[in-house]
């Protein structure tokens, strides 16, 4: 994982004073600097080095030096695609950057279908003086751009181009595009044939994920596991502990709370050493919530409370010299695990809110984690959203995803002999509540809109209303929601006053969090 920064044009060789500006900004991101200065790009790279840590320094160039590669991210099957191509390309490094390159080479832009992985990544084309820039199916990697005189900047937050003054856009999940050109979709979700049996199709979803994570503790660092004590969580603590010999759980919130209980309880049956991050809501300041804002730079009231909890979580996980962390992050979308996929709509009307909330997951919660771990030099990976099991959730019946009154009911069968009742039984709750530390960052929602433009994030988009209080508000009308978020509504301030005022009230009585 890293911080990129690249600009591309005709006079970009001057333009190196702006590409430090933007590397200065994507500092934690990575380790080292790397540089690199053409006529028509110049290219910054802070690497945080996971994967071929020596070999792979960035940009990584062809065998003809005709074009290279900036990458931010894994490319978890890079290993099978190597062996495909080592017979017509010559290969210098051990990591996955020059394979992404050589698979350009050979497949072009299709390469994409090729990857199994998180990424964003720009091809320069020397000869032809042409930019490809590629974002994985659902946007875990960040990518923004903008155009600015006669050039064009890309980097991997929003802060590193608002100096420029100029309206930012960010590269779609699952799209490509070549050089300013209107951005190509290579992945929409789409129903899938359903299976015809539950029993089969239960050990394929199980296999898939086992797979998935597997795949994703693939390193030679200790490993972490960002442990709640929930469903998915503990299903990749469970798997994860079985391939990799070093890995610990670290769980956030406060004495008391749920999470603590039983991510404590289950640690203990299994033996797993555990990170036990403990913190009172009262911690939580002002400027706690300035800094969650200027961290996470998130775009909706709710992803901004998780993530000041969050900044505390991979703060403790740095100072345990952890550099790759699993999540269960995605799990919820995939599989019924809010509450509004429990609404009663028609099987069109459910398609469309699942594939609003997968594909606004790359600005909502897969941002704040990427912000969150970057900002301490952390890697983060989400096996729930490995494209397999993707495509598997998108074929998974809706009557299978929620029966019997439990969410991700699928999931709870499928992982039925790997896991305790306590966790099997236990309900879906959002991180902030369940952690006990909700009303110690609400409290402060009022201001939240002040310290956002203070970042001038509004030059990519304003900040809105949580999508969960325009579909209520909608009176539960998913189409009229979804159309409704082109306006960006925000609370008023009346509101947002009360929520002050309830919080505050909750953490004057010490018996209730």
């Amino acid at each position: 994982m890293c911080g990129i920064a690249v600009i591309f044009g005709e006079s970009a060789a001057s333009r190196e004073g702006e590409l430090s500006q933007m590397l200065e900004r994507l500092t934690s991101r990575g380790e080292v600097t790397e540089r690199f200065q053409h006529p028509q790009v110049v290219t910054g790279t802070r690497r945080l080095k996971i994967v071929d840590r020596q070999g792979s320094k960035q940009p990584i160039f062809n065998a003809k030096g005709d074009k290279l590669v900036v990458f931010n991210g894994e490319i978890f099957n890079f290993r099978e695609l190597r062996s495909q191509l080592e017979s017509k390309y010559a290969f210098t490094t051990e990591g996955d950057t020059e394979t992404l390159l050589s698979a350009f080479e050979e497949y072009g832009e299709d390469c994409v279908h090729q990857f199994e992985g998180q990424f964003a990544f720009l091809i320069i084309d020397l000869a032809q003086q042409r930019l490809f820039a590629a974002r994985d199916p659902l946007g875990i990697i960040p990518l923004y751009w903008l155009k600015f005189k006669d050039c064009l900047y890309f980097a991997s937050t929003i802060k590193a181009l608002t100096f420029l003054e100029q309206p930012i856009q960010c590269l779609s999940p699952g799209c490509f595009q070549w050089n300013d050109e209107p951005e190509v979709s290579y992945f929409q979700p789409q129903p899938q044939p359903q299976p015809s049996s539950l029993n089969s199709h239960l050990e394929i979803l199980k296999s898939t994920i086992v797979s998935a994570i597997h795949r994703r503790c693939q390193t030679d660092l200790p490993l972490g596991v960002i442990y709640s004590g929930g469903l998915d969580s503990s299903i990749v603590l469970s798997q994860a502990i079985q391939v990799h010999p070093q890995v610990t759980a670290v769980t956030i919130g406060c004495e008391g709370s749920e999470d603590f209980q039983i991510s404590q309880r289950f640690c203990q049956d299994k033996g797993i050493p555990q990170v036990v991050v403990s913190l009172k809501p009262q911690q939580f300041t002002r400027q706690s919530v300035r800094e969650a804002i200027a961290t996470s730079e998130l775009t909706e009231y709710g992803d901004i409370i998780n993530a000041a909890i969050t900044l505390k979580l991979f703060e403790r996980i740095r100072d345990c010299g952890i550099k790759v962390v699993l999540g269960g992050d995605g799990s919820d979308e995939l599989f019924g695990g809010y509450q509004m996929y429990q609404l009663e709509l028609s099987p069109q009307e459910q398609q469309r809110l699942f594939a609003y909330k997968l594909m606004n997951l790359h600005r909502t919660e897969l941002q704040r984690l990427d912000r969150c771990s970057m900002a301490f030099t952390v890697e983060a990976r989400v096996p729930f959203l490995a494209k397999p099991v993707v495509d598997l959730a998108l074929a998974t019946p809706a009557s299978w995803k929620f029966r019997d009154g439990m969410e991700k009911w699928c999931l709870r069968e499928a992982f039925r002999d790997e896991l305790p009742d306590y966790i099997l039984q236990r309900h879906k709750n959002p991180l902030s509540h369940s952690s006990g530390l909700h009303e110690g960052v609400r409290r402060y929602k009022f201001c939240f809109q002040r310290e956002y433009q203070r970042e001038k994030f509004q030059l990519h988009q304003p900040l809105r209303q949580d999508f969960s209080a325009i579909l209520r508000q909608s009176a539960d009308n998913v189409d009229v929601a979804i159309a409704a978020t082109a306006s960006f509504p925000d609370y008023g301030r009346r509101e947002l006053m009360l929520e002050w005022l309830k919080a505050s009230l909750r953490l004057s009585l010490p018996q209730r969090r």
